[in-house]
């Protein structure tokens, strides 16, 4: 049994999502929906950390983008934290990485906030 949990808090002016196991077709409409809350709670930014993130498919990938979209209508911006080097090269190879901002800690997302 695959395994996808996500918790979150508030931080600030933003909302940071923890990600923990597999993200794909099973469980992409959890993590939608979880992003489309910290979406309309948030009103600087929505962090994902992926530290706990093991494997990312095509509809997990789709879900980030709806959610990439939809802090760009409000303005706000969406920043994933703490790849893990497999997920990275998923998103560098797709070129995600020149689309989504990434940081390698919570406190250097929080720096790019900031400015």
């Amino acid at each position: 049994m695959k395994t996808f949990s996500v918790t979150t808090d508030t931080l600030g002016e933003g909302t940071i999502l923890r990600f923990n196991g597999e993200l794909d077709a099973s469980s992409s409409l959890y993590a939608d929906n979880a992003l489309e809350e910290a979406i309309a709670l948030s009103s600087g930014f929505v962090l994902i950390d992926c530290s706990q993130l093991i494997y990312i498919s095509s509809a997990g990938l789709g879900v980030l983008l709806a959610a990439f979209q939809a802090c760009n209508m409000k303005e706000i911006q969406l920043i994933m934290v703490d790849m893990q080097p497999k997920i990275r090269n998923v998103f560098e190879i797709l070129g995600l990485d020149r689309l989504i901002k990434t940081a390698d800690t919570v406190e250097d997302a929080m720096h790019m906030v900031a400015k």
